[in-house]
């Protein structure tokens, strides 16, 4: 995998396939579609005695790349 990420929106197709052209030759650049579909917990029904929590932090920095996508259509993000 490349040391930069690009994620973009399933509703700019045309964003990603300028992205995925001009990169194509960067080995170090990935562009990738999101898949996500909306939060896989849902809030609202939670068990009654709870097991506790096995994540310990959110890996994805959620908030702030699901913000990027949703206001810009794509999110750039640096992999260390």
């Amino acid at each position: 995998m490349g040391e930069h990420l690009f994620i973009v929106s399933r509703q700019q197709l045309d964003l990603y396939r300028y992205l995925s052209r001009e990169f194509s030759a960067e080995s170090d650049v990935v562009v990738v579609l999101d898949r996500r579909y909306g939060d896989r917990r849902n809030r609202g029904e939670r068990r009654a005695t709870p097991r506790g929590e096995r994540r310990q932090t959110d890996r994805r920095g959620e908030k702030q790349i699901g913000g990027q996508i949703n206001t810009l259509g794509y999110a750039f993000v640096r992999l260390d």
